[in-house]
C-alpha cells in the first residue's frame, strides 16, 4: 500500500515511543499505539482500519485520561505476515490528527512529556546517558521571548529570540527558563547521547509549543 504525502508542517513534532503499545479504538477496530506526536500516531493492526484517506475517531485512555482524537489515515503497510492458520497479519498505518476532543489535546500534550520524562529517567541510568541533574523543571513558554542554545564547534552559542523553533544542534527554551538550569541542559545535552540530546529537545519543544505550556517536573532521585 502507497502512503499518502504528508505536509512538511506535520512532520516537526517528534515522535515518542510508548514502553509498551497502548490498547486503543480506531472506529469500530482495536488497535495498539506504537507512537505519538502531536500532529500524528503510529498504530498496528490486523487489517481492520480505514482506507488511505479514511477518517475515524481514534479513542484510548493513559494515566486516568481519556484521549478522544478524529484521525486520518496517511500511510498503511504491511509489517508481518500471518504463516499458518489460526494467525492473522499484522499492519502499521500512520494516522494525522485532524482535531482533538474536548480536553484530548491537553492530555495528549501530558502524555508526550510523560513519555519523555521517563525516556529522561532511562537515560539517566545509563553510563552513557546524560547526567541526571538534567532531569529537572522546564518552564513553561507562556510568552513570545525565547533562549536559542547551539552548540557550535564545542562552544554554546546563546542567543535571545522571538523564534521557538529548534535548532539542529542545540535547543530552544523560554527566556523564563533560570541561568542554571539552562547551563544544566546545555552539559547534559553536551555530554549525552543522540537520543538523550533528542530527548531534551522533544522537552524544549513542547514546554513552548503552545501558549498554555506544558506542566513542570522537577527531578527527584
Amino acid at each position: 500500500m502507497n502512503a499518502l504525502p504528508i505536509p512538511e508542517e506535520r512532520r516537526k513534532f517528534q515522535r515518542v515511543a510508548m514502553v509498551r503499545p497502548i490498547q486503543a479504538q480506531l472506529g469500530a477496530a482495536r488497535v495498539y499505539i506504537l507512537d505519538a506526536s502531536r500532529s500524528g500516531l503510529r498504530i498496528a493492526h490486523q487489517g481492520t482500519v480505514p482506507p488511505l484517506g479514511g477518517k475515524a475517531r481514534l479513542t484510548f485512555s493513559f494515566d486516568d485520561h481519556y484521549i478522544e482524537l478524529e484521525c486520518e489515515v496517511r500511510r498503511n503497510s504491511l509489517y508481518k505476515l500471518a504463516k499458518k492458520d489460526g494467525e492473522k497479519s499484522i499492519y502499521h498505518a500512520g494516522l494525522q490528527i485532524i482535531s482533538a476532543i474536548g480536553e484530548s489535546d491537553a492530555a495528549l500534550r501530558q502524555m508526550i512529556a510523560t513519555l519523555v520524562a521517563r525516556a529522561l529517567d532511562e537515560q539517566k541510568a545509563n553510563a552513557r546517558g546524560i547526567p541526571a541533574k538534567a532531569a529537572l523543571s522546564y518552564q513553561t513558554g507562556k510568552g513570545t521571548e525565547f533562549i536559542r542554545c547551539e552548540l557550535v564547534g564545542g562552544s554554546w552559542r546563546k542567543t535571545e529570540t522571538t523564534r521557538p523553533d529548534q535548532p539542529l544542534h542545540g535547543f530552544t527554551v523560554s527566556a523564563a527558563q533560570s541561568r542554571d538550569e539552562i547551563e544544566m541542559l546545555c552539559e547534559a545535552y553536551a555530554t549525552g547521547d543522540d537520543a538523550a540530546r533528542q530527548l531534551i529537545k522533544t522537552m524544549a519543544e513542547l514546554s513552548i509549543s503552545k501558549a498554555e505550556g506544558i506542566p513542570t517536573r522537577r527531578y527527584q532521585p
